[in-house]
């Protein structure tokens, strides 16, 4: 069987249900797995009720590498994003596998661009202690908050709650992939239903 996300990508056209959705493109920046496309695909279309497309990889701007720190500007990365998004997607989602910073923080898991609709995550630091399930469901639950932030929606004082803005991989653990109630009627709202 082949994923959604590379039917989508290769042309092949998607059901009339799914061509009414929302497109939601996602792309592998530099290194990161492929696979990862496939493996956030079901996921992210259920909980944004959208298709989601495979782009075409992303090389790492050279721009984007700080030396003094040893990290890659995240911002810098949504600006490379930004560039390349096509006005038939709602959304882009790029995926790295480097580690991410803004000047303020010492690291991010990922940053978002509500006005762009572009947002990136890192799976440098997801690998920490975990196994290939772990591993996913994290992946799963920082694209989820980053696109959540793409959709307006603000950090959460609900601890399960997807949009709860983690310092650390056991907050992130802890929210998992769903937003609270009051999110998911936000992002409802913010996307005209």
């Amino acid at each position: 069987m082949i994923p959604i996300a590379l039917l989508l990508f290769a042309g092949v056209g998607p059901t009339p249900a799914a061509q009414k959705k929302p497109v939601i493109a996602v792309v592998i920046i530099g290194d990161a797995p492929r696979s990862m496309i496939d493996e956030l695909a079901p996921i992210l279309g259920e909980t944004f009720d959208a298709a989601i497309v495979a782009a075409l990889p992303l090389a790492l701007p050279a721009s984007s590498w700080n030396a003094s720190r040893r990290q890659y500007s995240s911002t810098k990365l949504l600006d490379a994003l930004a560039s390349i998004k096509r006005p038939e997607w709602e959304r882009l989602l790029g995926i790295a596998d480097v580690d991410l910073y803004v000047p303020e923080l010492n690291f991010v898991f990922g940053e978002a661009d509500s006005r762009r609709g572009v947002a990136v995550f890192s799976l440098a630091r997801l690998r920490a202690g975990a196994d290939d399930a772990l591993f996913a469901r994290r992946a799963a639950t920082e694209a989820v908050h980053e696109l959540g932030h793409t959709y307006g929606l603000s950090h959460c004082d609900k601890p399960t709650c997807v949009m709860w803005f983690s310092n650390t991989l056991s907050e992130s653990d802890r929210k998992g992939t769903r937003f609270c109630p009051e999110h998911q009627k936000e992002l409802e709202q913010n996307r005209g239903r």
